[in-house]
C-alpha cells in the first residue's frame, strides 16, 4: 500500500484505549510536499514522533507542522529557550535567525544540509493522556525504512520515545540499536554519536518546553551536531 491511500491505523482510538486519534485522511508531508525541501546532499537527518494535530478549521499560519512555510513563528515576550514550536526550536539550536519567517527559515534549513522526516506520517490528535502506540509505529516502518535507503543521510538525529521505537522498527536498524530509553541513549552519545552502517546516530528528547531539563545535554549535543555541518 502506498502512503497516500494507507489506512492502516484507522480507528485504532476506539480499538485501543491507549491510542491516540489517528488521522489516516491527513497527511501533511504530502500536502506540504515536504521533498521538495530535501537538501542535493543530506548531511543531518532529524527523525520526529508524528506531525501535530491541526483540525481543517484552523487556519494554516497555526499549523505548526515542520514544513508549512506559512505558519506564523512570532513569539511574544521573553524568548526563552525551547518555548517555541519543534521547528521553532530546532532553528534556534541550528543557529538560524528567529528574524526570519518560516519560509526563510526553512530554505536555510535545506541550506545546511538539513531534512526532516517524521517516524509517523499522519497528524495524531493526543488528548486525556492517550499517545501514540507501538502498533501505529510498527505500521509506518515500512515507509520509513524505504526513506532512510533512498536518504542515506551522513548524520541522523532522533527526537523522543516514538522516533526511537521507529528506528527500532526498521529493518536496517533494527539489530543495531541498543534495547533502552532516549534519555539514558542521550547520556551515552551526547559527547560521542552512536555509529551504525554510513551514519553517525544521536538521541534527543523531544527539543520543547516540557523537556527544558535536559536543556543543557541538548545544547551540547548540538555542538556536536553543528560541526557535522560545516
Amino acid at each position: 500500500m502506498d502512503l497516500a491511500n494507507c489506512i492502516r491505523c484507522m480507528g485504532y482510538s476506539e480499538m485501543y484505549s491507549s491510542s491516540a486519534i489517528i488521522h489516516t485522511e491527513k497527511k501533511p508531508n504530502l500536502k506540504y510536499k515536504a521533498e521538495l525541501w530535501k537538501p542535493y546532499e543530506i548531511k543531518i537527518l532529524f527523525l520526529a514522533e508524528a506531525p501535530p494535530y491541526h483540525s481543517a478549521n484552523s487556519n494554516v499560519v497555526n499549523d505548526s507542522y515542520f514544513y508549512n512555510p506559512e505558519e506564523s513563528q512570532r513569539f511574544f515576550g521573553a524568548p526563552s529557550p525551547l518555548l517555541g514550536t519543534l521547528s521553532w526550536n530546532l532553528f534556534w539550536l541550528l543557529g538560524i535567525s528567529n528574524k526570519l519567517s518560516k519560509k526563510e527559515k526553512l530554505e536555510a534549513f535545506r541550506e545546511k544540509g538539513c531534512y526532516y522526516i517524521d517516524a509517523v506520517k499522519c497528524r495524531a490528535e493526543r488528548y486525556d493522556k492517550k499517545n501514540i502506540i507501538n502498533k501505529t509505529v510498527k505500521n509506518c516502518a515500512s515507509f520509513l525504512n524505504e526513506e532512510f535507503k533512498n536518504l542515506n543521510p551522513g548524520c541522523i538525529v532522533v527526537l523522543g520515545e516514538r522516533a526511537l521505537y521507529g528506528l527500532k522498527c526498521c529493518e536496517i536498524f533494527k539489530k543495531s540499536i541498543p534495547s533502552t530509553s532516549i534519555n539514558l541513549l542521550l547520556e551515552e552519545t551526547k559527547n560521542q554519536p552512536l555509529k551504525i552502517r554510513n551514519s553517525k546516530i544521536f538521541f534527543l528528547p523531544l527539543p520543547i518546553w516540557r523537556n527544558r531539563q535536559y536543556l543543557e545535554s541538548i545544547r551540547q549535543i548540538f555542538k556536536l551536531i553543528n560541526r557535522e555541518i560545516t
